[in-house]
């Protein structure tokens, strides 16, 4: 059973119509009519005023496989959730934006690191340079980029690691902390969305300097230039969308909204999204290196991507029908 289908069981079981529960929760009907045709998904505080109202479990009504209600909550059903404070807000959201640009900064390294691998190989096609040698030169670079890319990972995947439980967990946020997150939206939203805009448009843009390359009547070696240029727009946009997205969904997560919603903080989700990456790195290096055609294998990635959004639409909409 869905939420939205122990909700009405939950409500005709007390006679209440929507409008009655909208009462009690201090809601428009509109919300619990979308709460329970699956269209949307109450707020945590919602959430643990409905498990306290129908004596039921909070991970009742979150997991789809529990069928049965569970024995009634404690008097404080938001007892069983971790509290996130304000000071523990304000320190996660300090620590988020610090590691924005150094994040972002190794996305974008890892994108250019193929670059002089992929020009040199091009110029040995054409210019009287031994393809070992351009190679050796080309992976040498390629790692140089590499290895402070992996570096600012893990340094800052360390100090952010102590913060993972609230991607990973349903917790009640105190009122400071919800408010601190909603000010940081507001404060920001200009900002983030005109990066984001940028970002966008350098990530597309970044095609036409290939499709004018391939234009042009001896285009081989142009043609790698291209490859080369559009990678550099596009490790120049993903280093803007990433810079703005690291703390705005540092605030949705407080917020427990979006891709952070509890809903989506599902271990099935999680797994597939790691395993996903994984074998789309491995098919990249794979192909990458038996092949030695770095200036075409490139495209694993813009396809992954696709393919990423539409795997975690069909995910969803498989736990939705369960």
């Amino acid at each position: 059973m869905t939420m939205g289908e122990k909700l009405i069981a939950l409500r005709k079981r007390e006679c209440w119509t929507q409008d009655d529960l909208a009462d009690r929760l201090d809601v428009s009907r509109q919300s619990v009519s979308k709460w329970e045709g699956g269209l949307a998904f109450p707020a945590t505080d919602t959430l643990l005023e409905l498990s306290r109202l129908f004596g039921v479990s909070t991970d009742y009504l979150l997991k789809d496989e529990l069928e049965t209600p569970e024995p009634e909550t404690p008097e404080d059903p938001g007892a069983a959730l971790r509290q996130v404070t304000r000071e523990e807000a304000e320190a996660f959201l300090t620590v988020r934006r610090a590691s924005a640009k150094p994040i972002a900064l190794a996305v974008a390294l890892c994108i250019l690191s193929p670059v002089c691998l992929i020009l040199l190989g091009g110029l040995s096609a054409v210019r009287p340079v031994r393809e070992t040698v351009a190679m050796a030169a080309g992976l040498t670079v390629l790692f140089a980029f590499v290895v402070p890319a992996v570096a600012l990972f893990v340094t800052w995947g360390g100090r952010l690691s102590k913060y993972e439980y609230l991607e990973k967990e349903i917790f009640s946020a105190a009122p400071g902390a919800t408010a601190l997150a909603r000010e940081a939206i507001d404060r920001d939203r200009e900002r983030h969305s005109r990066r984001i805009v940028a970002g966008v448009c350098l990530c597309v843009a970044s095609a036409v300097p290939l499709m004018l390359c391939m234009a042009a009547p001896d285009h081989e070696f142009l043609l790698t230039c291209g490859v080369g240029l559009l990678l550099v727009l596009v490790a120049a946009g993903v280093y803007l969308i990433v810079s703005a997205s690291i703390p705005w969904d540092a605030c949705r997560m407080l917020l427990q909204e979006g891709d952070y919603a509890p809903e989506q903080k599902s271990p099935l989700l999680r797994t597939v999204w790691v395993v996903y990456w994984c074998l789309a790195t491995a098919i990249y290096l794979g192909r990458s290196f038996t092949t030695w055609a770095w200036d075409r294998t490139w495209i694993v990635w813009p396809v992954a991507g696709v393919l990423f959004g539409a795997v975690s639409a069909v995910l969803r909409l498989i736990r939705r029908r369960k």
